[in-house]
């Protein structure tokens, strides 16, 4: 639901922080003293949720990421406020979330300086009855130039509006202060929606129950790019305690359910009226002052676009960074690739000139063992030619030796019987012939 104006005007000095939380739905309620204001908590880890609510300020909601959520049970959506607004994205969340199984709810904000009527007139155009799930939400908020009970006034007349339309009694969305301080024992009756920032369970002076708390203003739920209002059931209440059907008139009433009777008496000292009209002076205070929320409202919408603008072009920055961080270091382990692919290529022709060399040198080895086998070859082939030549020198000799002797044999017969003449003459001629001999055998 809808977050205070005073509220907006309130943070302007924190523009951050303030922007961030200007368009946020479903807040609480405050008044002009501060009663009013929720005192914003922000809950340091994320509770246990049963249901969310949402406006136009959720944008395009991604509902396919949003129905993966088991916690979420239910959704309320904001359809209209005052007499005139209607909520642009409305008939989308409303089709999407019924469409994925979400039980679906609708709330208006209630404003002042418009006729109660007329504000129940737009909500009733826009929420048609088929298409609800959930019991519909009165968001009560503000009550700027109203006083106390002008205020309960105009809320039961609304909430009566609800019952004679849809057949069932509204949730009535506010703060416990705003609960305690102005609506009071008078709606006690009609099943409460309470908004409290805090890690404590909000409590009522009054005592009255509560059946939803919305606790945070900050969820996170995938499928929806902002912050989100989260909230849960109360002890012993569930999803069957606001839903429409069985708690229309004249069906039975269930436990903790406050379903139209029109046999009760109506809560003392509350007179049901149209809401009251303002005097020309109080209209014109009016409208300065819904000017000034509007500037107020356009200022925070500024602020908010600028904040989002700058955050936007310092991630552009940080991704344009990080992508030339990655490039750069991308284009440095490929340079320490093609270094390595070429020490590589580098030791692997280094080891193949050396296999080479081995090899060459291992041929040359085989070559010189080659050279060497076949040079003692030959040196043997040479020492057995000499070998022979020497024996066949010898058999040669040998038998010349024969010869000779046989010769020398032969011519001392012979000398024998010639005369001594004769014999000296032969005698030379022998000696002569065993000189031959010699030198032949030496020549040999």
């Amino acid at each position: 639901m809808h977050r205070l104006i005073y509220l907006l005007i309130s943070f302007l000095l924190t523009a951050t922080a303030w922007a961030a939380a200007v368009p946020a739905a479903m807040s609480a309620g405050q008044d002009d003293d501060d009663d009013e204001h929720v005192k914003k908590i922000e809950v340091k880890s994320q509770r246990h949720y049963d249901g969310i609510d949402i406006s136009d300020h959720q944008k395009r909601i991604d509902w396919d990421e949003v129905a993966k959520d088991k916690n979420i049970k239910y959704v309320y959506i904001k359809a209209t406020e005052g007499a005139t607004y209607v909520s642009n994205l409305y008939r989308y969340n409303l089709e999407n979330a019924r469409k994925h199984g979400i039980k679906v709810g609708s709330y208006h904000f209630l404003r002042t300086g418009s006729r109660i009527r007329d504000q129940f007139e737009n909500f009733k155009r826009v929420v048609k009855k088929g298409e609800q799930d959930l019991l519909p939400v009165l968001d009560v908020e503000v009550r700027q130039g109203w006083s106390n009970q002008q205020m309960r006034d105009s809320v039961m007349l609304f909430c009566r509006l609800i019952e004679e339309h849809y057949g069932c009694r509204p949730l009535i969305y506010t703060s416990s202060s705003f609960y305690d301080n102005i609506l009071g024992r008078s709606f006690n009756v009609y099943p409460l929606f309470i908004a409290r920032y805090s890690t404590s369970e909000p409590t009522l002076k009054s005592g009255n129950d509560w059946v939803m708390w919305q606790f945070s203003e900050r969820g996170r739920i995938r499928g929806i790019t902002t912050n989100v209002d989260l909230s849960c059931f109360n002890k012993g209440r569930s999803l069957s305690d606001i839903m429409i059907r069985g708690q229309r008139i004249g069906h039975k009433q269930r436990t903790n359910t406050d379903l139209v009777d029109k046999n009760r008496e109506k809560p003392t000292g509350v007179t049901i009226k149209e809401a009251p009209t303002m005097s020309k002076q109080q209209e014109k205070e009016l409208k300065k002052q819904q000017e000034k929320e509007r500037k107020a409202r356009e200022r925070a919408q500024k602020l908010a676009q600028e904040e989002a603008k700058k955050k936007a072009e310092k991630e552009r920055k940080q991704r344009e960074k990080e992508e030339k961080q990655r490039a750069k270091e991308l284009k440095k382990q490929q340079e320490q690739n093609a270094k390595e692919q070429e020490h590589q290529r580098e030791l692997q022709k280094r080891a193949a000139e050396l296999k080479q060399k081995q090899q060459q040198e291992r041929d040359d080895d085989d070559d010189d063992d080659k050279r060497q086998q076949q040079e003692a070859k030959k040196q043997r082939e040479q020492r057995a030619k000499q070998a022979q030549r020497a024996q066949q020198s010898a058999q040669q000799q040998k038998k010349q030796e024969q010869q000779s002797k046989l010769q020398q044999q032969k011519q001392q017969s012979q000398t024998q019987n010639l005369p001594t003449r004769t014999r000296a003459n032969a005698h030379n001629t022998q000696k002569s012939n065993k000189k031959t001999n010699k030198s032949s055998a030496d020549n040999d």
